[in-house]
């Protein structure tokens, strides 16, 4: 392996293991410089194996590290592939070359920061503008750090315990609140437990005309999030409601482009969002909506509907359930539509939780960063 200081190149990729999503610190930086330090650094394939069994936490980080590793330690083998890549596609290759040439109105800045490695091409799609990337393949990259984006969250949620009577580990500031009660002796102990489960999520997706620029990065942080959160229900609306819970559910990306196919009557109708809501808790509340509840709206906030409607079908569904998070693309916006929708966005946010843009993956960080503290 290149380098002449193998330590600080072990240190580094457990750095890039972090920016890349996974849940690694200090700790197993001090753990895989140990592993290094025991082990042939010349024998690749040992040394893989190692650090893997080392940072990685889930099935998913298990599946991606032999491709990020082979990335940061064998960067012009991977080079070699994406060239006979972009012999086949040679969209591939432009991606590569530019940056992001398919951004359009990109800065000049931007481009400069992407050409520079990898690093600074995520941070620039982060900040990107989704319907704004006109590349396919861009897209597609910026809809997989999407989902990547909102399995963050279950690392986060099951770090937090919950406060409880019995346990081994002494909750110090549950303890002392308690004592108060009793002139400052601490008579009941609290304890801190880890949370056993997260709480049910309840996804309304618009996929109406005016969402399609959006709705391809948006589907990919819902399905996510369904991975996250065991206990969820997806269903999409335009001028109709839908229940599309099993079709998110979906892995095998060829099944599902197979489904999406027989299911295009979801797409690009109009939209009646008040009506949508009022049809999800005649139908379906009842099962799905209570107070352990989150349920996260994506919309642009554009309806048909009366206005009056729409307040309305939002706090009845704000009285049933813990928490509405409102994700709006237009938030992010700088043109004559988000004036427009401007009032809109401002009455929407007296009557739900939280909002949130949804134009970019640094919007939707917001969202996952909320989520995660309020499961």
């Amino acid at each position: 392996m290149a380098g002449t200081n193998p330590s600080r190149q072990i240190a580094s990729f457990v750095r890039h293991l972090r920016h890349e999503g996974f849940d690694v610190g200090i700790r197993e930086t001090a753990d895989a410089l140990r592993v290094a330090g025991n082990q042939n650094l010349l024998d690749n394939r040992l040394l893989c194996s190692c650090l893997r069994g080392l940072c990685c936490r889930d099935r998913s980080d298990w599946h991606r590290f032999e491709e990020i590793f082979q990335a940061f330690w064998f960067p012009q083998s991977v080079a070699v592939r994406e060239d006979a890549a972009a012999r086949i596609d040679p969209r591939i290759g432009q991606l590569r070359r530019g940056g992001v040439t398919g951004i359009a109105g990109a800065s000049q800045s931007d481009e400069e920061l992407v050409r520079g490695g990898g690093a600074g091409r995520q941070r620039t799609l982060a900040r990107a503008d989704f319907r704004f990337l006109t590349d396919l393949l861009g897209q597609r990259e910026m809809e997989e750090l999407a989902g990547r984006l909102a399995l963050r969250i279950r690392r986060r949620a099951t770090r937090r315990r919950r406060e409880r009577y019995c346990g081994r580990v002494v909750h110090m500031r549950g303890t002392f609140r308690r004592s108060l009660a009793t002139g400052g002796l601490p008579l009941h102990l609290r304890y801190l437990a880890p949370r056993l489960e997260l709480p049910r999520l309840v996804l309304l997706q618009d996929v109406s005309h005016s969402m399609a620029g959006y709705s391809p990065l948006l589907t990919r942080f819902a399905r996510g999030l369904m991975r996250v959160f065991p206990r969820s229900e997806a269903f999409v609306f335009h001028t109709q409601l839908y229940r599309v819970s099993n079709l998110y559910r979906e892995t095998d990306v060829l099944e599902l482009r197979r489904r999406l196919e027989q299911y295009q009557h979801l797409w690009l109708g109009g939209t009646q969002i008040a009506e949508s809501l009022r049809r999800f808790q005649e139908l379906y509340a009842s099962r799905f909506a209570n107070r352990q509840c989150l349920v996260l709206i994506m919309s642009d906030g554009f309806d048909t509907d009366d206005p009056h409607d729409l307040a309305k079908q939002l706090t009845l569904l704000r009285e049933r359930v813990r928490q509405v998070v409102w994700i709006n693309p237009m938030l992010g916006r700088r043109d004559a539509a988000n004036e427009v929708n401007g009032d809109v966005t401002r009455g929407l946010a007296a009557l739900v939780d939280f909002v949130a843009p949804g134009h970019s993956l640094e919007g939707l960080e917001t969202v996952a960063a909320y989520l995660a503290q309020h499961c």
